[in-house]
Protein backbone atom coordinates (compact mmCIF):
# COMPACT_ATOMS: atom_id res chain seq x y z
CA UNK A 1 0.00 0.00 0.00
CA UNK A 2 3.33 2.24 0.36
CA UNK A 3 3.70 2.35 -3.26
CA UNK A 4 -0.15 3.38 -3.67
CA UNK A 5 -0.13 6.16 -1.03
CA UNK A 6 2.84 7.62 -2.52
CA UNK A 7 2.49 6.94 -5.97
CA UNK A 8 0.27 10.36 -7.52
CA UNK A 9 -0.39 10.26 -11.17
CA UNK A 10 -1.27 14.18 -11.34
CA UNK A 11 -1.16 16.62 -14.28
CA UNK A 12 2.19 16.90 -14.30
CA UNK A 13 3.23 13.59 -14.88
CA UNK A 14 0.19 13.36 -17.19
CA UNK A 15 2.54 16.45 -19.50
CA UNK A 16 5.39 14.35 -19.35
CA UNK A 17 3.94 11.56 -20.04
CA UNK A 18 2.74 13.08 -23.32
CA UNK A 19 6.16 14.87 -24.09
CA UNK A 20 7.64 11.59 -23.81
CA UNK A 21 5.61 9.95 -26.09
CA UNK A 22 5.80 12.82 -28.37
CA UNK A 23 10.06 11.61 -28.58
CA UNK A 24 8.63 7.90 -29.04
CA UNK A 25 6.57 8.92 -31.72
CA UNK A 26 9.66 10.95 -33.29
CA UNK A 27 11.44 7.25 -33.19
CA UNK A 28 8.52 5.27 -34.49
CA UNK A 29 7.73 8.18 -37.40
CA UNK A 30 11.67 8.52 -38.30
CA UNK A 31 11.35 4.44 -39.02
CA UNK A 32 7.91 4.45 -40.80
CA UNK A 33 9.58 7.32 -43.63
CA UNK A 34 12.15 4.88 -43.85
CA UNK A 35 10.41 1.76 -44.28
CA UNK A 36 8.39 3.59 -46.62
CA UNK A 37 10.95 4.93 -48.86
CA UNK A 38 12.63 1.15 -48.77
CA UNK A 39 9.19 -0.32 -50.09
CA UNK A 40 8.89 2.68 -52.70
CA UNK A 41 12.10 2.41 -54.34
CA UNK A 42 11.66 -1.73 -53.98
CA UNK A 43 8.06 -1.06 -55.72
CA UNK A 44 9.81 0.84 -58.08
CA UNK A 45 12.38 -1.40 -59.11
CA UNK A 46 10.00 -3.83 -59.16
CA UNK A 47 8.30 -1.55 -62.06
CA UNK A 48 11.33 -1.07 -64.10
CA UNK A 49 12.50 -5.14 -63.61
CA UNK A 50 12.75 -5.38 -66.97
CA UNK A 51 15.93 -2.88 -67.26
CA UNK A 52 14.13 0.20 -68.41
CA UNK A 53 15.78 3.14 -69.62
CA UNK A 54 15.94 7.02 -69.70
CA UNK A 55 16.89 8.24 -73.35
CA UNK A 56 18.64 11.85 -73.82
CA UNK A 57 20.36 13.85 -76.28
CA UNK A 58 23.89 14.66 -75.34
CA UNK A 59 25.28 14.60 -72.57
CA UNK A 60 23.55 17.14 -70.31
CA UNK A 61 19.94 16.70 -69.88
CA UNK A 62 18.78 20.84 -69.16
CA UNK A 63 19.88 21.02 -73.08
CA UNK A 64 18.38 17.61 -74.19
CA UNK A 65 16.11 17.94 -76.50
CA UNK A 66 14.57 15.55 -78.71
CA UNK A 67 12.06 15.69 -81.32
CA UNK A 68 9.53 13.38 -81.12
CA UNK A 69 7.81 14.00 -84.81
CA UNK A 70 10.85 12.24 -85.77
CA UNK A 71 11.64 9.62 -82.82
CA UNK A 72 11.39 5.78 -83.88
CA UNK A 73 10.66 3.45 -81.34
CA UNK A 74 8.30 0.26 -81.09
CA UNK A 75 7.68 0.87 -77.73
CA UNK A 76 5.68 3.02 -74.76
CA UNK A 77 7.52 5.95 -72.99
CA UNK A 78 6.96 9.06 -71.26
CA UNK A 79 8.23 12.36 -72.09
CA UNK A 80 9.90 14.69 -69.97
CA UNK A 81 10.71 18.29 -70.42
CA UNK A 82 12.49 20.03 -68.25
CA UNK A 83 13.57 24.03 -67.97
CA UNK A 84 14.72 26.37 -65.41
CA UNK A 85 13.00 29.37 -64.64
CA UNK A 86 13.42 32.18 -61.96
CA UNK A 87 10.82 32.74 -58.79
CA UNK A 88 9.47 35.72 -58.34
CA UNK A 89 11.98 37.87 -60.12
CA UNK A 90 14.35 36.91 -56.84
CA UNK A 91 17.00 35.41 -59.17
CA UNK A 92 17.11 32.71 -57.31
CA UNK A 93 16.70 29.70 -60.55
CA UNK A 94 15.09 26.56 -59.77
CA UNK A 95 14.49 23.74 -61.87
CA UNK A 96 10.61 22.39 -63.48
CA UNK A 97 9.88 19.52 -65.22
CA UNK A 98 6.76 18.69 -66.71
CA UNK A 99 5.77 14.83 -67.68
CA UNK A 100 3.26 13.41 -70.55
CA UNK A 101 2.58 9.78 -69.66
CA UNK A 102 -0.08 8.86 -72.03
CA UNK A 103 0.61 5.39 -72.07
CA UNK A 104 0.75 5.28 -68.71
CA UNK A 105 4.82 4.25 -68.65
CA UNK A 106 5.14 5.49 -65.41
CA UNK A 107 4.20 4.17 -62.03
CA UNK A 108 2.28 7.23 -60.96
CA UNK A 109 0.52 10.40 -62.16
CA UNK A 110 2.74 13.39 -61.95
CA UNK A 111 0.31 16.02 -63.25
CA UNK A 112 -0.38 18.86 -61.00
CA UNK A 113 -3.87 20.11 -61.05
CA UNK A 114 -4.53 23.25 -63.23
CA UNK A 115 -3.01 25.94 -61.99
CA UNK A 116 -0.85 24.51 -59.33
CA UNK A 117 2.52 23.51 -59.04
CA UNK A 118 3.76 20.30 -57.12
CA UNK A 119 6.88 20.99 -55.22
CA UNK A 120 9.91 18.98 -54.48
CA UNK A 121 10.36 17.49 -50.83
CA UNK A 122 13.73 19.52 -50.73
CA UNK A 123 11.77 22.94 -51.93
CA UNK A 124 10.42 25.44 -50.12
CA UNK A 125 8.20 27.27 -52.20
CA UNK A 126 4.77 27.68 -51.36
CA UNK A 127 1.54 30.31 -52.26
CA UNK A 128 1.52 32.31 -55.48
CA UNK A 129 4.42 31.72 -57.65
CA UNK A 130 5.89 34.09 -61.25
CA UNK A 131 8.33 31.50 -62.64
CA UNK A 132 10.06 33.26 -64.90
CA UNK A 133 12.36 32.68 -68.30
CA UNK A 134 13.81 34.20 -71.26
CA UNK A 135 10.86 33.06 -73.20
CA UNK A 136 7.92 33.40 -70.74
CA UNK A 137 6.22 33.98 -67.75
CA UNK A 138 3.72 31.67 -65.89
CA UNK A 139 1.64 32.46 -62.47
CA UNK A 140 1.10 29.15 -60.28
CA UNK A 141 0.29 27.85 -56.88
CA UNK A 142 2.40 26.05 -54.59
CA UNK A 143 0.27 24.80 -52.24
CA UNK A 144 1.05 20.76 -52.55
CA UNK A 145 3.94 18.65 -52.99
CA UNK A 146 4.98 15.50 -54.68
CA UNK A 147 7.68 12.22 -53.04
CA UNK A 148 8.89 10.07 -56.07
CA UNK A 149 11.99 8.27 -56.45
CA UNK A 150 12.39 8.94 -60.23
CA UNK A 151 12.80 12.44 -60.08
CA UNK A 152 15.37 14.45 -57.80
CA UNK A 153 13.76 16.21 -54.43
CA UNK A 154 14.20 19.56 -55.68
CA UNK A 155 12.88 19.30 -59.27
CA UNK A 156 9.47 20.77 -59.31
CA UNK A 157 6.05 19.25 -61.14
CA UNK A 158 4.18 21.49 -63.61
CA UNK A 159 1.76 21.37 -66.09
CA UNK A 160 2.94 20.76 -69.72
CA UNK A 161 1.54 23.84 -71.42
CA UNK A 162 2.86 26.05 -68.08
CA UNK A 163 6.36 24.51 -69.10
CA UNK A 164 6.15 25.63 -72.98
CA UNK A 165 5.22 29.11 -71.53
CA UNK A 166 8.86 28.87 -70.16
CA UNK A 167 10.52 27.29 -72.88
CA UNK A 168 8.76 27.05 -76.00
CA UNK A 169 11.14 24.92 -78.18
CA UNK A 170 9.82 22.04 -76.17
CA UNK A 171 6.66 22.31 -78.44
CA UNK A 172 6.63 18.70 -80.12
CA UNK A 173 9.35 17.59 -78.13
CA UNK A 174 11.14 16.36 -74.91
CA UNK A 175 14.11 16.60 -72.79
CA UNK A 176 14.70 12.83 -72.07
CA UNK A 177 12.28 9.82 -72.42
CA UNK A 178 11.83 7.08 -69.79
CA UNK A 179 11.48 3.39 -71.17
CA UNK A 180 10.14 0.68 -69.04
CA UNK A 181 11.14 -1.94 -71.28
CA UNK A 182 13.62 -2.14 -73.44
CA UNK A 183 16.13 -4.52 -74.88
CA UNK A 184 19.18 -4.69 -76.79
CA UNK A 185 17.16 -3.80 -80.40
CA UNK A 186 15.48 -0.79 -78.90
CA UNK A 187 18.95 0.45 -77.07
CA UNK A 188 20.40 0.33 -80.91
CA UNK A 189 17.73 2.05 -82.34
CA UNK A 190 17.96 4.92 -80.18
CA UNK A 191 21.43 5.29 -80.51
CA UNK A 192 21.07 5.11 -83.85
CA UNK A 193 19.17 8.18 -83.87
CA UNK A 194 22.00 9.84 -81.92
CA UNK A 195 20.54 9.62 -78.60
CA UNK A 196 22.23 8.35 -75.67
CA UNK A 197 20.98 5.80 -73.51
CA UNK A 198 20.75 5.41 -69.29
CA UNK A 199 19.74 1.89 -67.55
CA UNK A 200 17.24 2.71 -65.09
CA UNK A 201 18.38 0.01 -62.90
CA UNK A 202 21.60 1.98 -62.77
CA UNK A 203 19.23 4.76 -61.53
CA UNK A 204 17.20 3.21 -58.86
CA UNK A 205 20.22 1.07 -57.40
CA UNK A 206 21.56 5.16 -56.26
CA UNK A 207 17.70 5.46 -54.48
CA UNK A 208 18.28 2.36 -53.07
CA UNK A 209 21.79 2.54 -51.68
CA UNK A 210 20.02 5.94 -50.47
CA UNK A 211 17.61 4.43 -48.58
CA UNK A 212 19.58 1.76 -47.10
CA UNK A 213 22.02 4.40 -45.86
CA UNK A 214 19.06 6.36 -44.01
CA UNK A 215 17.64 2.97 -42.30
CA UNK A 216 21.64 2.87 -41.07
CA UNK A 217 21.67 6.44 -39.87
CA UNK A 218 17.71 5.89 -37.76
CA UNK A 219 19.91 4.45 -35.20
CA UNK A 220 21.81 7.79 -34.97
CA UNK A 221 18.25 9.18 -33.92
CA UNK A 222 17.44 6.56 -31.23
CA UNK A 223 20.15 7.95 -29.04
CA UNK A 224 18.79 11.81 -28.66
CA UNK A 225 15.35 10.55 -28.56
CA UNK A 226 16.20 8.46 -26.00
CA UNK A 227 18.50 11.07 -23.74
CA UNK A 228 15.48 13.41 -24.01
CA UNK A 229 13.47 10.78 -22.47
CA UNK A 230 15.86 9.80 -20.04
CA UNK A 231 16.00 13.66 -19.02
CA UNK A 232 12.16 14.00 -18.43
CA UNK A 233 11.83 10.98 -16.33
CA UNK A 234 15.05 12.18 -14.56
CA UNK A 235 12.80 15.51 -14.11
CA UNK A 236 9.37 13.76 -13.29
CA UNK A 237 10.93 11.52 -10.29
CA UNK A 238 12.85 14.12 -9.00
CA UNK A 239 10.28 16.81 -8.50
CA UNK A 240 8.22 13.80 -6.90
CA UNK A 241 11.29 12.93 -4.66
CA UNK A 242 11.50 17.00 -3.54
CA UNK A 243 7.57 17.12 -3.52
CA UNK A 244 7.47 14.26 -0.86
CA UNK A 245 10.69 14.59 1.24
CA UNK A 246 8.42 14.14 4.48
CA UNK A 247 6.78 11.80 3.44
CA UNK A 248 10.07 9.62 2.55
CA UNK A 249 10.91 10.59 5.92
CA UNK A 250 8.05 9.67 8.00
CA UNK A 251 8.10 5.97 5.73
CA UNK A 252 11.40 5.34 6.62
CA UNK A 253 11.09 6.60 10.68
CA UNK A 254 8.32 3.48 10.36
CA UNK A 255 10.31 1.35 8.83
CA UNK A 256 10.80 1.22 5.13
CA UNK A 257 13.24 0.02 4.17
CA UNK A 258 15.85 1.97 0.84
CA UNK A 259 14.52 -1.38 -1.12
CA UNK A 260 11.08 0.04 -0.72
CA UNK A 261 11.61 3.78 -0.86
CA UNK A 262 13.32 2.93 -4.19
CA UNK A 263 10.59 0.37 -5.32
CA UNK A 264 8.13 3.51 -5.10
CA UNK A 265 10.25 5.77 -7.41
CA UNK A 266 11.17 2.88 -9.56
CA UNK A 267 7.40 1.68 -10.29
CA UNK A 268 6.62 5.43 -11.02
CA UNK A 269 9.49 5.86 -13.72
CA UNK A 270 8.25 2.09 -14.83
CA UNK A 271 4.84 3.71 -15.30
CA UNK A 272 5.81 6.63 -16.76
CA UNK A 273 7.54 5.56 -18.85
CA UNK A 274 5.24 2.78 -20.31
CA UNK A 275 2.51 4.86 -20.93
CA UNK A 276 4.99 7.27 -22.83
CA UNK A 277 5.87 4.79 -24.89
CA UNK A 278 2.31 3.74 -25.83
CA UNK A 279 1.25 7.08 -26.31
CA UNK A 280 3.93 7.41 -29.02
CA UNK A 281 3.46 4.72 -30.47
CA UNK A 282 -0.11 5.62 -30.76
CA UNK A 283 0.84 9.06 -32.09
CA UNK A 284 3.39 7.75 -34.50
CA UNK A 285 0.82 5.43 -36.10
CA UNK A 286 -2.24 8.00 -36.56
CA UNK A 287 0.05 10.93 -38.18
CA UNK A 288 1.87 7.87 -40.43
CA UNK A 289 -1.78 7.46 -41.77
CA UNK A 290 -2.71 10.99 -41.88
CA UNK A 291 0.21 11.64 -44.15
CA UNK A 292 -0.03 8.58 -46.44
CA UNK A 293 -3.35 9.52 -46.67
CA UNK A 294 -2.70 12.68 -47.77
CA UNK A 295 0.21 12.01 -49.98
CA UNK A 296 -2.19 9.46 -52.25
CA UNK A 297 -5.10 11.98 -52.28
CA UNK A 298 -2.29 14.93 -53.52
CA UNK A 299 -0.87 12.37 -55.92
CA UNK A 300 -3.33 10.09 -57.19
CA UNK A 301 -1.66 6.74 -57.15
CA UNK A 302 0.98 7.31 -54.74
CA UNK A 303 3.37 4.76 -54.08
CA UNK A 304 5.58 7.04 -51.54
CA UNK A 305 3.62 6.12 -47.36
CA UNK A 306 4.99 5.70 -44.19
CA UNK A 307 5.19 2.64 -42.51
CA UNK A 308 4.61 1.49 -39.12
CA UNK A 309 5.80 -2.12 -38.33
CA UNK A 310 6.04 -3.75 -35.43
CA UNK A 311 9.97 -3.95 -35.33
CA UNK A 312 9.99 -0.56 -35.31
CA UNK A 313 7.37 0.03 -32.58
CA UNK A 314 9.18 -2.36 -30.32
CA UNK A 315 12.19 -0.68 -30.70
CA UNK A 316 10.95 2.75 -29.94
CA UNK A 317 8.99 1.43 -26.68
CA UNK A 318 12.00 -0.28 -25.74
CA UNK A 319 14.01 2.76 -26.22
CA UNK A 320 11.66 4.42 -24.03
CA UNK A 321 11.31 2.24 -21.44
CA UNK A 322 15.12 1.51 -20.69
CA UNK A 323 15.72 5.41 -21.56
CA UNK A 324 13.05 5.98 -18.94
CA UNK A 325 14.98 3.60 -16.18
CA UNK A 326 18.18 4.89 -16.56
CA UNK A 327 16.78 8.28 -16.20
CA UNK A 328 15.22 7.44 -13.10
CA UNK A 329 18.17 5.99 -11.04
CA UNK A 330 20.11 9.16 -9.48
CA UNK A 331 16.65 10.62 -8.26
CA UNK A 332 15.74 7.16 -6.72
CA UNK A 333 19.13 7.11 -5.01
CA UNK A 334 19.08 10.45 -3.81
CA UNK A 335 15.28 9.24 -2.03
CA UNK A 336 16.81 6.05 -0.64
CA UNK A 337 19.96 7.76 0.96
CA UNK A 338 17.41 11.00 2.76
CA UNK A 339 18.62 11.56 5.63
CA UNK A 340 15.43 11.61 8.01
CA UNK A 341 16.65 14.29 10.71
CA UNK A 342 17.44 16.92 7.86
CA UNK A 343 14.30 16.01 5.82
CA UNK A 344 11.93 16.52 9.28
CA UNK A 345 13.44 19.81 9.88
Amino acid sequence: MLALDLFRYNARLKALTFAIGVCVAFIVGSFAFANGLSSTVENITTKFESEGALAFEGDDLSSSVIDLSQLSADRSYAAVGLCVATVNSSGDTKIFIAVSDPGSTLPQNFIPPEGEILVGSLESLDGLLLLSSSEGDVELWANQTYSSALFPAYWNLIRWEDLLNLRTELEGKASFLIFNTVDSGLVSSLQSQGLSVQEMTGILSYFSAGSEEVETDLWLIIIPSSFVVAMLVYSAVAMEVKDRTREIAILKTMGASNRKIGGIFLFQATILSIFGGLAGIMIGIIVAYLISTSSSIVIESSLFYLMVTEYSMLVAFLSSVIAGLAGSLVPIYRATHLRVREALK
